[in-house]
């Protein structure tokens, strides 16, 4: 029996030796671990159900709704008709309706393919002096449109003043009317075409293309 203590005094002193040798300080902190794998994504929510189109908006006005125009049509000398000076009536309502605060004008196409706002002149290359004279006049109380031609060198060629001659077209017209309301500049004008405005009345092709009048 005293030979067992002695064995468990010896035990429980080497145990006291052990416990004495180590440190009271915690260890080093060990390597970090590698990082989890990521989760499974969870599954997209269902799309949300589409709004219902709105209401289609009101058509707007086309923007020559209100210019009126004519076809090209060859001149009939149907006032007068003289070697040197020949006029025509062009009769149209609305000519009248328009005149106190519109705008009509009339262009001359010639057989070469060039476009002119009447009134327009022809002139000599060497001198100078004028040889036709091409006018418009607005007969305020018909609202009927004259048309005049005057040669003043000699009598007219057919080239002057026929629209067709033998196969061949020379002359040809068309009236445009603008009502004062859609006029270029925003604002009434007087039958005068040369009265101020942003648009170039004396350019067919600029008038044609802003109104969007058809050949």
């Amino acid at each position: 029996m005293k030979k067992l203590k002695g064995i468990s005094k010896l035990l429980l002193f080497v145990l006291l030796i052990g416990l004495a040798g180590c440190s009271a300080d915690d260890g080093a902190v060990g390597p970090q671990g590698e990082p989890g794998k990521d989760g499974i994504n969870g599954v997209d929510g269902k799309d949300g159900t589409d709004g219902q189109d709105g209401a289609d908006g009101t058509d707007g006005q086309d923007g020559n709704a209100n210019v009126i125009y004519s076809d090209w049509f060859y001149p009939v000398w149907n006032e007068f008709d003289t070697p040197r000076a020949k006029r025509m009536v062009v009769k149209n309502p609305e000519f009248g309706k328009n005149y106190d605060d519109g705008v009509i004008l009339f262009y001359w196409i010639t057989n070469n393919g060039s476009t002119f706002l009447v009134p327009w002149n022809t002139y000599s290359s060497s001198t100078g002096a004028l040889i036709i004279s091409r006018s418009m006049n607005i007969r305020g109380g018909s609202g009927d449109v004259w048309i005049t031609i005057r040669r003043y060198d000699r009598d007219f060629e057919i080239r002057d003043t026929y629209g067709q001659y033998d196969g061949i077209t020379y002359n040809r017209l068309r009236y445009v009317i603008i009502p004062g309301n859609i006029n270029a500049g925003g604002k009434s004008s007087s039958n005068k075409a040369n009265e101020k405005s942003p648009l170039d009345y004396s350019n067919y092709e600029a008038v044609k293309a802003f109104y969007n009048i058809p050949d």
